[in-house]
């Protein structure tokens, strides 16, 4: 391929012309979206080294993806209340070159809590609202710069980080979100830059780096105990809030942002659907007299079981 990066304006022969075939390979679909300019072409033919055929297969998923999340309207979309008000992310503010970024406090986040009271295809459709979001503040910085902007930055902020986010449905989660990233998403990241990691974070990163690309893996970025002064040379400082090092504050002078940033926090049982719990936990299995079988605690929620006599009835003595 030579050293041409595969940008716009830095092709080479070769790449002209595989970026020429693979418009006419996929005619077909590209009325259907909302920019199929040469950036966007050609972010899934670098996704797979230039592979016609591989690029094709990606976008034509992707196709599938679009229509079966409903992406042409997701920024319309109202997630329902315990998602918005608990899952914590945010779009605020753009580094030196224009670019958005977005935050992702997991250590706030309630994991259990959330898919106890939302289900999964709600809290993940919500973080593809979010990249939806992300790639229409790329168009107007597009717009307002009059260059093209691209790619964004994440941040992730992990204080408070514990064992309850190594639980197994959270992970799968996280997991099925970064695949989703990866096969619908490609090429826009910048760098994940990670700031108050844990000790645990380690184990975490451990479990959720094989849904990411080479490529993704090598734009995570791991700040240390001197993050803030760090992370102001990735974005300066008026561009990043007060709690993250920066001078950046909302309207009323508050140092998270608050009115563009969810820092989470935990979720009120209040919200916990009963269903949810069942469709999680309530593995029924026939047990023979005389033998026992452990019941898993999850089951026994506190508070949510009182109201659920569905599952009440299901832990009846007797029915085991």
């Amino acid at each position: 391929m030579g050293s041409m990066s595969g940008q716009v304006g830095d092709l080479s022969p070769s790449q002209e012309k595989s970026l020429a075939q693979f418009r006419e390979n996929i005619q077909d679909v590209l009325s259907a979206l909302p920019n199929p300019d040469d950036y966007f072409l050609l972010r899934w033919l670098r996704a797979r080294s230039f592979d016609l055929q591989k690029s094709e297969d990606m976008l034509r998923k992707h196709m599938e993806f679009r229509k079966q999340q409903d992406l042409a309207n997701i920024l319309a979309w109202q997630p329902p209340e315990v998602v918005r008000l608990y899952n914590a992310n945010g779009i605020c503010g753009h580094d030196g070159e224009g670019s958005p970024v977005w935050y992702h406090i997991v250590g706030s986040l309630d994991p259990k809590g959330l898919l106890l009271s939302a289900s999964k295809q709600e809290l993940l459709r919500d973080s593809f609202r979010s990249c939806e979001l992300l790639l229409r503040e790329c168009e107007l910085q597009s717009q307002k710069l009059g260059k093209k902007v691209e790619k964004i930055i994440a941040i992730f902020g992990l204080e408070g980080l514990g064992l309850r986010d190594l639980w197994k449905p959270g992970i799968e989660l996280l997991q099925e979100f970064f695949s989703a990233l990866e096969a619908n998403y490609p090429e826009i990241l910048k760098s994940l830059i990670v700031v108050r990691a844990p000790k645990l974070f380690a184990v975490a990163f451990n479990l959720v780096k094989s849904y990411m690309s080479e490529e993704t893996r090598r734009k995570v970025v791991i700040l240390g105990d001197n993050w803030k002064q760090e992370l102001t040379k990735f974005i300066s400082p008026d561009q990043l809030p007060v709690e993250f090092g920066g001078t950046m504050t909302d309207p009323d002078g508050n140092p998270k942002c608050l009115t563009k940033i969810n820092y989470g926090g935990e979720v009120p049982k209040s919200y916990y659907l009963c269903k949810q719990v069942r469709l999680q936990y309530e593995h029924t299995r026939s047990v023979g007299r005389g033998s026992s079988l452990q019941v898993e605690n999850e089951i026994l929620f506190p508070g949510c079981v009182l109201r659920c006599p569905e599952v009440l009835q299901h832990l009846q003595p007797g029915s085991f």
